[in-house]
């Protein structure tokens, strides 16, 4: 028989990590664990025998004694290495293997034979390879690890995280101008960031990045390794159900060593001439620069690690007007600010240097207390300023007025303990607290203006937009996250029992006072001429005082967990634990009996006491075979985390207790005024209030988002070239999923034919033909003391299935290259697409509103490859040349075939389509010409026609397919000492779009993702058959993805100086 995990002699140099090797199994990810089976020339176990592991650049050495059965573990080692591995034992030689490397949450293996003393006995020096860290007893789940070897070889320009998280075939950036990434096509809020164990993670729920600052915390030149785990059933993991991404700084050994960093990223480095539908220039620079520092403070005691890190992004001009504004228009709109109402509306054309700067600092100390304990105490604080030119595109452009700069910080800091208490207990304990700011400084303390250019609503119409932007008047966001974790690990035989708790306290302050400052919408140039708008709207704190609206939201979470490793046998091994969450909302929103009343909700209702029991189980089978193959797989229940702002609405949306709104529909009797502070409308009396407004609402019921995911994959080790295959299968199924409803829409005035409920005070069309939306009174039934009420409400619909075919080549003969391709089905009820309950309810393409109807997710790519090459030479004598190539071809995300506008009366454009069977289904506005156009427009869309008959699905239709190459290209060249190096390297990212302009291209249907088609223009009250209004002309049609330049080639160089 042989054995499972026997650390082979290998010909192959410890080479790049593999980019699609397994998850572990044991969580609070941030440092390694070393196993392994001692026996001696006979095959039998040693039992008693002294394991040493020392890990060469620090000096830190921990210590283990076999067990009957020759087993023996040791926890929270430093990551990396290299580690020698010493054994001894009374009777034996000693034997040590060197060269060892320990991965970031994984349990690797050693196993070592021991000869008798009356054996001679050589040195065995096993190097490893890329194949030991896919194959071993403790990989069961699903995910990726990334080494900083990794790190260091390829591309990256935006050198954040989530460049590294593609690395994962199950995961895909959905929005690079946003780096949003979604895993399993999940929601990209349900996704889990931490460093060194702290969450670095947007728990509020603002930044589409996941993290809590638009340009990643901490320079990625301070991170050891990633580990990425879709699937961990490891019981002491929580707070995702798409992926977790642990990572670990790097750390100080015996020698002083240190990095002086710059890159330089140019606008001239990249496509110049301007692609149909970019309105922006690539930014005109970008420079990084930054050390990195380390060394002892006592040796083999006492270690220090720092890191700076500067970045300075300049931004690029807007590059072109709107196709339906000119520069006359813009004039006239300036004009008319000044001369008219007295204030400076802006202009469109950049300030001399209008700079994105970024500064960031990590300091930490490692002490090696003694054998048997260690610590280490990391800080880290990002400073970051970013400006934001809102309203830019393909129809709208806004003015300088209407500009605002972000002022984000971020700090935290941890510390934790490592300990062995004996030979068969270890423990590891944590405290860590982040806090976090969001400030921002508007060009213009203005109401928001929309002027709309050439048509007769606002509707769709080009705009120009000045003053201060509504959802910016007044914005506060304060936010820390405290956290405590402590667990135990008990040896007994071939059980390891891993016991713990975990107690996380997360606060939030968040000033939210939009539309504080009044909103106008003015059709034309003369409306704004003369201060008559059609439409306004205002917010308004009650009692006056802004910081009674403020939602102040405390959330707390205890954990207690408990689960059993057991080594079966040599081939079997199985985890399965139990983890329960309770969370704890000390303080509930404002009381409204009022409200709560009329739509049947308490209005105090939040998440408190909704507890979730979640058992994981997971196993390991390695077959005996010539070559190393396994099974794994499990299946376990995984509980993440709600965006606090969703949980923090009710807080300040209560119903008009603390906010207050006035609101018209058609700006009747309204005067313009730009006094921020003397806004038209009714105000309420503090003295006399009565409840109005918007109301947002929590079912009590409700629980934090939860799912079971189960995998089941099979690994081989082929015959040529150490090619690992693999194949996976990953099943997601939602227990506690979340949506929106509209409580005040009001009873329905009819089901149409079609089966769509309608809101319209009055949905038929006049006997002339005509429909106005104003006299049809959208939500006409609605209980008009209040404004929008929402609640946000628990489902178990929505799934997922992703399969995975992967082949792997580590480095042999200095190639290296992988290949992997994920087919995803993916369905959700809501994409929670906002912070806004409002938004989240209305950004949804369903027949009616409130329905939970699971339909495709719009985070869903369905089809993805991915590859990657390496080839590493020396052209230099010592002196390393280095070629890198990352390459992603996807599905384009999906969209659905909807209304131009709002055809239910719910107030919202979100409603889909309508497709008619064939001539005279419908009647068309425009008579005979215009059905035939529908219908020639229809066949020329099977997508569309296959719809003939019924309404269209959501989510049916796929935007173009997106292919990109990035490459690195590096050289060593000599330092100015003798064991000095330095390295130059050039990232060149889409180097498809270098070679051919309309290659790399990102085309897609604009957010919400609905194609707009028809417009609807009532209902024929004689026929009940719907109306339309088609031109082709309107019909929404995919936009060029170019705000960030991510339509472009780019290029960017680097200089790294080692010493």
């Amino acid at each position: 028989m042989k054995n499972r995990s026997t650390v082979r002699l290998s010909r192959l140099a410890l080479g790049l990590a593999v980019a699609l090797a397994a998850a572990p199994a044991f969580a609070q990810s941030t440092s390694a664990a070393l196993s392994g089976r001692i026996v001696g020339d006979d095959g039998q176990p040693v039992a008693g025998a002294q394991v040493t592991i020392l890990h060469t650049p620090s000096g830190t050495i921990s210590r283990a004694t076999t067990d009957a059965e020759g087993r023996y573990t040791a926890r929270g080692l430093r990551v990396g290495g290299p580690y020698t591995v010493t054994v001894s034992r009374d009777g034996y030689q000693s034997t040590a293997q060197e060269n060892v490397y320990a991965l970031l949450a994984e349990t690797s293996q050693v196993n070592l034979e021991l000869r008798s003393e009356v054996s001679s006995l050589e040195a065995i020096t096993v190097v490893g390879s890329a194949i030991d860290s896919v194959f071993g007893p403790d990989r069961m789940g699903t995910g990726t690890n990334v080494s900083r070897e990794d790190i260091d070889r390829l591309p990256s320009i935006a050198r954040n995280i989530q460049d590294y998280m593609r690395l994962d075939p199950r995961i895909a950036q959905t929005d690079k101008e946003r780096t949003e990434i979604s895993a399993g096509g999940q929601n990209t809020r349900f996704n889990n960031i931490r460093v060194d164990g702290v969450t670095v993670n947007d728990g509020f729920g603002l930044e589409s990045n996941n993290l809590v600052t638009a340009r990643q915390p901490i320079s990625i030149d301070a991170i050891e390794a990633l580990n990425i785990s879709l699937a961990n059933y490891d019981v002491s993991l929580s707070g995702y159900t798409g992926v977790n991404v642990d990572a670990v700084t790097k750390s100080g050994t015996n020698d002083f060593s240190g990095t002086v960093y710059g890159l330089y990223r140019s606008g001239d480095w990249a496509r110049d001439d301007i692609i149909p539908g970019s309105f922006f220039a690539p930014p005109k620079e970008e420079q990084t620069y930054g050390m990195t520092f380390g060394g002892p403070l006592i040796r083999d005691k006492l270690f220090f690690f720092l890191t700076y890190e500067k970045f300075e992004r300049t931004l690029g001009a807007p590059t072109n007007l709107p196709a339906g504004i000119t520069a006359a228009q813009i004039q006239e709109v300036r004009n008319i600010a000044q001369n008219v109402w007295g204030f400076d509306a802006g202009d469109f054309a950049l300030p001399g240097k209008l700079k994105f700067e970024v500064e960031d600092i990590v300091a930490k100390v490692d002490w090696n207390i003694n054998d048997d304990h260690r610590a280490y105490f990391r800080y880290n604080k990002s400073e970051q300023t970013e400006p934001f030119l809102r309203q830019i595109g393909a129809r709208s452009l806004s003015l300088s007025s209407f500009w605002q700069t972000n002022n984000k910080t971020y700090e935290s800091a941890v510390v934790q303990l490592f300990s062995d208490w004996s030979d068969r207990f270890s423990t590891e304990f944590k405290i860590g607290r982040s806090e976090s700011s969001s400030l921002w400084d508007l060009n213009s303390r203005l109401p928001q203006i929309q002027i709309c250019l050439n048509s007769t609503s606002c509707s769709g119409a080009d705009s120009i937009y000045l003053g201060a932007e509504q959802f910016r008047h007044i914005n506060i966001l304060e936010t820390q996250i405290d956290t405590a974790y402590g667990a135990g690990f008990l040896f007994l035989g071939d059980h390891e029992i891993k016991f713990g708790a975990e107690y996380q306290k997360n606060e939030a302050y968040n000033l939210f006072g939009r539309d504080q400052f009044g909103v106008y919408q003015f059709v034309g140039l003369d409306a704004f001429r003369n201060g008559t708008p059609s439409q306004f709207n205002v917010r308004y704190p009650i009692n006056g005082d802004i910081n009674s609206i403020a939602a102040q939201i405390k959330l707390e979470n205890l954990a207690l967990f408990i689960q059993d490793t057991w080594s079966v046998n040599y081939n079997l091994t199985l985890n399965y634990g139990l983890r329960y969450d309770v969370p704890n909302v000390p303080t509930p929103p404002p009381a409204n009996p009022a409200a709560s009343a009329i739509f049947g909700y308490d209005n105090t209702n939040t998440i408190d006491g909704n507890g979730l029991l979640q058992p994981r189980v997971g196993f390991n089978y390695t077959f005996d075979s010539e070559r190393p193959t396994q099974l794994r797989g499990g299946v376990g229940l995984f509980s993440g985390a709600a965006a606090n702002v969703w949980l923090a609405n009710p807080y300040q949306n209560n119903g008009g207790i603390t906010l207050g709104e006035f609101f018209s529909s058609t700006g009747a009797g309204i005067v313009f005024s730009p006094n921020p502070d003397n806004q038209p409308g009714t105000r309420v009396d503090p003295n006399n209030p009565t409840p109005g407004g918007p109301l947002d609402l929590v079912d009590g019921d409700l629980k934090q988002p939860a799912v079971w995911k189960a995998n089941l994959a099979i690994e081989h080790e082929l015959p040529w070239w150490g090619i690992v295959g693999s194949a996976e299968l990953l099943l997601t199924s939602v227990k506690e999923g979340l949506y929106y409803e509209n409580l005040n829409l009001g009873r329905p005035s009819l089901q149409a034919r079609d089966g769509r409920l309608m809101y319209w005070g009055n949905p038929f069309a006049a006997p002339n033909g005509s429909f106005n939306t104003g006299s049809a009174n959208a939500r006409g039934n609605r209980n008009r003391q209040f404004t929008d009420v929402t609640v946000l409400r628990p489902t178990n619909k929505g799934e997922g299935q992703q399969l995975t075919l992967s082949l792997n080549k580590p480095v042999v003969e200095n190639w290296s290259w992988s290949l992997a391709y994920t087919y995803t089905n993916a369905t959700e009820v809501s994409p929670l697409t906002s912070s806004q309950a409002i938004s989240n309810w209305a950004n949804s393409f369903r027949l009616n509103p409130n329905e939970p109807i699971a339909a495709r997710s719009v985070y869903e790519v369905r089809d993805r490859f991915i590859g990657t090459l390496g080839y590493q030479t020396f052209l230099f004598d010592g002196y390393k040349t280095s070629f890198a190539l990352f390459y992603e071809g996807r599905s384009g995300r999906p969209y659905s075939w909807s209304f131009l506008n709002d055809a239910n009366g719910d107030g919202r454009v979100n409603d889909l389509l309508y497709v008619p069977a064939g001539p005279g289904d419908v009647i068309f506005t425009g008579g005979a010409a215009m059905e035939q156009a529908f219908f020639d427009f229809m066949r020329r869309n099977p997508g569309l026609a296959r719809f003939a008959g019924s309404v269209a699905t959501p989510g049916s239709e796929r935007s173009p397919w997106v292919n990109t190459f990035d490459i690195r290209i590096s050289q060593e060249i000599p330092g100015f000492f003798g064991n000095h190096k330095a390295e130059i390297w050039l990232d060149i990212q889409n180097v498809g779009n270098l070679i051919n302009k309309d290659w790399g291209r990102i085309e897609e249907i604009g957010f919400p993702f609905g194609k707009g088609v028809v417009s609807f223009a009532g209902i024929d009250q004689a026929t009940g058959k719907y109306r339309y209004t088609f031109n082709e002309a309107n019909v929404r049609d995919v936009v060029l993805r170019d705000n960030r330049g991510e339509s472009r080639w780019s290029a960017q160089i680097g200089f790294r100086y080692r010493f």
